[in-house]
């Protein structure tokens, strides 16, 4: 376990720079004031990162938080519409001054202060932190990297905790080692490269021929499409098909039939034809008309985050540990859960293979970890 630290906590608010208004009460004074106040983490309280502060405020147009007196933990925003933040310590096990400042019209008017020490980081997590920010960036500056890779995080934790529970015998380092081998840790992984296609391997243009949409790899989770083809993989891909629905539902995705556009249809019938197209079939068969993933390549669309599931990180690491869910109490190990994982790719079952995907995490806690 990781020890826990206390939190001291000291407010100081300060009063507006206005004369009150001498004919008005008291009390209708105070209430106009300018203030901020940090509400949590309460003082005695045991914090972890990343560390959520809930910010009171009153009669100030925004608000803002500091480290060390001048390092802002994020940009100013307007407490009528959100009241917290969460961020990431790096510098963890050591007091930290922080505060919180109110503004009026760009002017300082009222300020609270907190110190607080962050316990450190597991090594699993300083781990993903590490691997994460080295693959994903985005030049336009316009997409929260900081929420996806705590998503992704919790999303990770999530899903091998719940395995742990039903009996499976793996650890969570071993396990963040085999998605960064799959998918490399980034949101918006996809491989659409025709060479390496199942359905249609070809120089180029492999998804003129609709199945081979079925053969393509995305998302943090490094999930293979394979899993939900309507027609093959029988109770296995339609059991995984409702998990991908159900995922993308939670995840906050539609998921009505209705999304199915004629077209769509007419393409899934060269596919399927003896099947109904559903939410599964829009995604993965409009991947490219319709979520701009590109053709015949690799890398990370981080554009279509927020509207693909699959490059949604809750939606994706719940899917891909969903193969091993209907094992977990006979899941052994952590090679035993590695080859579960690689279904009918024998090299999975490999010691050799094993040894690969595990030395991503065995080589960072040799070096970070002592």
């Amino acid at each position: 376990m990781r020890a826990r630290s206390s939190v001291a906590l000291a407010l100081i608010v300060l009063a507006s720079c206005s004369e009150p208004d001498p004919g008005a009460p008291a009390a209708d004074a105070a209430d106009e004031s300018p203030s901020v106040a940090f509400v949590e983490p309460g003082a005695g309280t045991p914090v972890a990162n990343p560390v959520t502060f809930t910010i009171a405020a009153h009669h100030v147009d925004e608000v803002e938080v500091f480290a060390d007196e001048t390092f802002s933990l994020g940009p100013a925003w307007n407490p009528t519409e959100r009241d917290q933040l969460t961020y990431r310590f790096a510098q963890t096990g050591i007091p930290r001054a922080l505060h919180v400042v109110g503004r009026v019209g760009g002017i300082e008017v009222a300020r609270a202060e907190l110190s607080l020490t962050v316990a450190p980081d597991s090594c699993e997590q300083r781990f993903f932190v590490h691997e994460f920010d080295k693959r994903n960036s985005d030049p336009t500056g316009t997409i929260d990297l900081f929420s996806l890779r705590e998503e992704s995080l919790a999303a990770i934790e999530h899903e091998v905790e719940t395995l742990q529970a039903c009996g499976a015998g793996l650890t969570l380092g071993n396990m963040m080692s085999l998605l960064l081998y799959e998918g490399g840790f980034r949101v918006a992984a996809f491989n659409t490269r025709c060479s390496e296609n199942s359905y249609n391997r070809t120089t180029s243009n492999c998804d003129a021929v609709a199945e081979a949409l079925y053969s393509y790899q995305f998302g943090i989770g490094g999930i293979h499409t394979s899993n939900f083809h309507p027609c093959k993989g029988g109770a296995y891909t339609q059991g995984m098909r409702q998990r991908f629905l159900a995922s993308a539902m939670e995840a906050g995705f539609p998921v009505d039939a209705s999304l199915v556009t004629p077209a769509l249809a007419t393409r899934f019938a060269t596919v399927c034809p003896t099947k109904t197209p559903t939410a599964v079939d829009y995604y993965l068969l409009g991947a490219h008309d319709v979520f701009s993933i590109p053709r015949n390549t690799s890398g990370n669309h981080l554009a279509a985050h927020a509207t693909f599931p699959l490059f949604a990180p809750k939606a994706s690491v719940a899917l891909t540990f969903g193969e091993l869910a209907g094992a977990c109490a006979s899941i052994t190990n952590d090679r035993d859960a590695i080859r579960r994982f690689g279904g009918g790719d024998a090299s999975y079952g490999q010691t050799a293979k094993q040894d690969e995907i595990m030395s991503y995490y065995k080589a960072y806690k040799a070096a970070n970890c002592p």
